[in-house]
């Protein structure tokens, strides 16, 4: 009989029908306490009694998560009065059924045999009897925790009422002569056939994906931060779990349906987002300073309690059933240049990087003025401009430009900072808060390049005009 098996019988017989996931979680709770093989190769291995008596035990619970821990203490429960007054002089309950299981002649004497678990106080006791004929006499052999000292005494069984322990608030499983009838003849057959083992063993794809996950990290309490990444560089082709800087953390390759990410536990690294974030930039950097190669961190999500790739980015695009542009090609080379660093812009966007996003937009506007006019004509226009973004977007900017003119600000703290990082006015691509404050600086910028475009070059953004004008 292999496990399997067994766990297809047990649910018949034992079980909801509908319930048969959670036959399987009673399985893998039971692997999980050690009384049936563990393991996926161990699927293979077929049950001796005891372990096929354990299992059945396992349905006493009424919660699946509990029925390892029940099929222990319940096994474990010892024979009042000793070996000589249990049933077929087993050592122990879990002994008892399995003789029941193992031999017509013991199973052809039983009444019943009775497994309860009695609430008391708050608490769980554990209580079995066994009732079976012996010659023309009904007899009971009752079995009770090891720390009963005084009734596994020799003789105890003579006085021991088992009724009296029982209250009102209890689960009982009975199981009568024909469970063990059907039960012997499915094990005996399954023996004598020998038939080799078929199965996908998909039952133990829970435990093993929780096996994973704690290998790679995965506590209780644990809250991971899941990004993801674009590179070119050297990655492991299997999950792998690495420590940097006294950190740890998950790399995910990229797969048909995911992308290159990394995970990290801020609980129990003790991070907040913002740190895992510049801590993930500075690995990255290293990485592709090693190879030579890009690597590019892109967004993702907070709060799972393991470590989980992120999927591949499926880019937001338009389409249309009459699809016309009739736009013809600018003459004005100013114009050309302007309109090249703003889709520079765009795609530096698109690929993460905003230290380059901000500069490609700032270019549009510079176009070739001095610092003064473009300081001026930013602090002219931006009243303006500022009615073409949202409220939260420049609420965010305010924030991080605090008494700092915005022309000023915009000039001094996004372009010299991004183009120079001069000695006075630094920008740290990996650190969180710098990246922070580049991207709440972004909408406005790229409103500001828009607006210079059109108003500059009175440019249509129409799919069939070229200026504002013929609008």
């Amino acid at each position: 009989m292999y496990a399997r098996n067994l766990l297809d019988l047990l649910h018949r017989q034992l079980a909801e029908t509908r319930d048969y996931a959670g036959t399987l979680k009673r399985f893998e709770t039971l692997r999980g306490c050690g009384v049936l093989p563990r393991g996926r190769e161990n699927a293979g291995r077929r049950l001796e009694n005891e372990q096929i008596a354990s299992a059945v035990l396992g349905f006493v619970p009424s919660l699946p998560g509990f029925a390892g821990h029940a099929s222990l203490i319940i096994g474990g429960l010892l024979p009042v009065g000793g070996i000589n007054a249990s049933f077929s002089n087993a050592a122990n309950f879990r002994g008892a059924v399995a003789n029941l299981i193992g031999t017509q002649e013991a199973y052809g004497s039983l009444v019943n045999a009775t497994l309860s678990i009695i609430c008391k106080n708050n608490d769980d006791e554990y209580f079995a009897q066994i009732r079976f004929s012996e010659g023309d006499a009904l007899r009971t052999a009752s079995y009770v925790s090891k720390d009963a000292l005084t009734l596994l005494r020799a003789g105890a069984e003579a006085t021991f009422d088992g009724e009296s322990g029982l209250t009102p608030i209890a689960r009982q499983l009975v199981l009568g002569q024909k469970f063990f009838h059907d039960l012997h003849r499915s094990v005996d057959l399954s023996r004598t056939l020998d038939q080799p083992f078929k199965t996908d063993s998909s039952e133990y794809e829970s435990e093993e994906r929780q096996a994973f996950h704690k290998r790679m990290g995965a506590r209780r309490g644990s809250r991971f931060l899941n990004l993801g990444v674009d590179t070119s560089a050297t990655w492991p082709k299997e999950p792998t779990r690495v420590s940097f800087a006294r950190h740890n953390f998950v790399l995910f390759p990229k797969t048909k349906d995911n992308s290159h990410s990394i995970s990290i536990d801020l609980t129990n690294e003790r991070l907040d987002s913002g740190q895992a974030r510049t801590l993930i930039n500075r690995f990255l950097s290293l990485l592709s300073w090693c190879d030579d190669r890009p690597a590019i961190l892109r967004e993702g999500w907070s709060g799972n309690p393991v470590p989980v790739p992120v999927p591949k980015r499926d880019l937001g695009f338009a389409t249309a059933f009459h699809w016309e542009f009739s736009r013809s090609l600018p003459e004005d080379e100013k114009l050309l240049r302007c309109l090249a660093h703003y889709r520079e812009g765009l795609n530096a966007g698109e690929a993460g990087i905003a230290t380059f996003e901000v500069l490609s937009f700032f270019k549009v506007f510079e176009a070739g003025r001095t610092a003064s006019t473009v300081k001026t004509w930013v602090a002219n226009v931006f009243d303006e401009v500022g009615k073409q973004v949202l409220p939260k977007e420049l609420k965010r900017f305010h924030e991080d430009r605090g008494e700092i003119a915005v022309s000023e600000y915009v000039y001094r703290n996004c372009r010299v900072a991004t183009a120079h990082s001069a000695h006075d006015c630094p920008s740290d691509a990996d650190a969180s808060p710098e990246l922070s404050r580049l991207l709440n600086a972004v909408p406005i910028l790229r409103v500001l390049a828009r607006y210079y475009i059109g108003t500059e070059f009175q440019f249509s953004d129409s799919y069939f005009t070229d200026k504002v004008s013929e609008r």
